[in-house]
């Protein structure tokens, strides 16, 4: 049950208190009412029993001669008194007179007057089996026992068989609106209450569709508030008060690191001209190494520290991009020179094609971002490349969108390590041979996607990568 969603189980529950009361109020209103036709029928019966016993002409001796019995057609019973079978009978048992077929039925007796002789005014008996009863005209009968000539002490009683057509055919309606109405207002309950608990947390799918979609350049964005004043609107107030000290914390985070970072680089400058000047000044080799080493030191901690000051800055969204319209060959081929002479240090040559030229566009962008993005994928691919092999820089204009490729042929990245290449301070090849501090593609992920795209891994039989990104054309 747990498993199932909060609209599911809040339907069952509500179909399930619901469906109960349901069905005990129509077993309790079944039952009341059949009751209600039952005393109905008994009290119709017994006034037939008086106006056949008021027609009947005998005196007090035994086996007096009793008249034809006369059948009262002028009221109206619940029962066709016209098929109803009469007996009169001695407190013996003995049949003085009878009117209609009874066939084999003969209706109890005995027991009947034992109600009657305890004080029952008459008494009242079902017959169910009315197999012996010729051409019966119901599937049960009721027997009424009524004395005649005595109300203390009677010896002669009418007996009344009536068929129960009408109560029948009113029970078995009751019967069939149950049997078949219950299930379909079962079945109109569960739909009624799958659509109202969809209506009634459609406010908290929002919340979590809206929360799913939010991103760190998101944060200043607060759920819409329902305009109910119940606990989902709470729940609505206490997310969006748990954003803002979120985006207090991040924002105090950002403003720390770029502050810190922006305070590092005097130092490091300062070191680093330091380093310089007693280079210059001393003869001695190892000093001179120990310099070279202490200045590459600080160009690498420069690096990160400018790294550190472009990720805060991309950090801070499109709020602090400066957009211009960019054609992304030109900004290809400045890159692309600036690497060649590190791209000549391994002997790899840098090939650059133009694709469907006619359909030049521009895109907008942020011209310093998206140079160090393409100057990261490019860096990347020469550092990751053996030496004398080649990298292929190709740009498509496509109808809406400006399709950049980048090839190499080297080691390649690993399936398992791809989804984990993006990460700050993450690496594919650990090794000492190539330098790194695994910052270059973060950057160039939150780059892409500050741009609406992204960098996609292309599959490639031979060993290499292929990176793909795709800018849409300004409008």
């Amino acid at each position: 049950m747990k498993r199932l969603s909060l609209r599911v189980r809040l339907t069952a529950l509500f179909v399930v208190i619901y469906g109960s009361t349901t069905i005990l109020f129509s077993w309790l209103a079944y039952y009341k009412l059949n009751a209600s036709l039952l005393q109905d029928f008994d009290n119709a019966l017994y006034n037939y029993s008086i106006d056949i016993s008021q027609a009947i002409e005998y005196s007090p001796g035994f086996g007096l001669n009793l008249p034809q019995l006369i059948m009262e057609e002028g009221k109206i019973f619940p029962f066709p008194s016209g098929t109803a079978l009469i007996l009169v009978r001695h407190i013996s048992g003995e049949i003085l007179s009878r009117n209609g077929d009874f066939g084999a039925f003969l209706p109890p007796f005995q027991s009947e007057v034992k109600k009657i002789q305890k004080g029952a005014d008459s008494a009242y008996a079902t017959i169910r089996n009315t197999d012996p009863i010729p051409d019966a005209e119901a599937d049960t009968y009721r027997v009424i026992t009524f004395p005649l000539d005595s109300e203390t002490n009677p010896t002669l009683f009418l007996q009344i068989a009536a068929p129960r057509v009408t109560l029948e055919t009113q029970t078995r309606q009751l019967k069939n609106i149950l049997t078949f109405g219950l299930p379909a207002v079962l079945i109109i309950a569960i739909f009624a209450g799958l659509f109202f608990a969809s209506r009634a947390l459609r406010p908290v799918q929002e919340m979590i569709q809206f929360t799913n979609r939010l991103r760190a350049e998101d944060l200043h964005e607060r759920i819409p508030l329902p305009n109910s004043r119940d606990e989902i609107r709470k729940l609505a107030e206490t997310l969006n008060e748990m954003l803002e000290r979120i985006e207090k914390a991040f924002t105090s985070q950002e403003r720390f690191v770029a502050d810190a970072s922006h305070q590092l680089l005097t130092p490091l400058t300062i070191l680093k001209g330091e380093i310089e000047t007693n280079a210059r000044t001393t003869t001695d080799d190892t000093q001179q190494k120990i310099y070279k080493s202490l200045l590459q030191e600080v160009d690498n901690l420069s690096r990160i520290v400018k790294d550190m000051l472009l990720l805060a800055r991309i950090d801070a969204g499109e709020s602090a991009m400066q957009y211009s319209e960019i054609y992304l060959d030109e900004l290809l081929i400045d890159v692309i020179s600036r690497l060649q002479r590190l791209a000549k240090t391994k002997n790899i040559q840098i090939s650059f094609d133009l694709l469907n030229q006619e359909q030049r566009a521009p895109i907008l962008g942020d011209a310093d971002l998206l140079t160090n993005l393409v100057m990261n994928l490019i860096e990347n691919s020469i550092k990751y490349s053996s030496e004398g092999q080649a990298i292929l820089v190709k740009l498509d204009w496509e109808k809406s969108a400006n399709k950049l490729t980048i090839e190499d042929f080297g080691q390649g990245i690993p399936e398992s390590l791809k989804s984990q290449v993006f990460n700050r301070f993450s690496r594919a090849d650990t090794s000492s041979k190539t330098k790194g501090f695994g910052l270059g593609l973060a950057i160039a992920k939150k780059i892409a996607h500050l741009h609406k795209s992204e960098i996609q891994f292309i599959e490639k039989p031979a060993p290499g990568t292929i990176i793909e990104l795709k800018f849409q054309n300004k409008e």
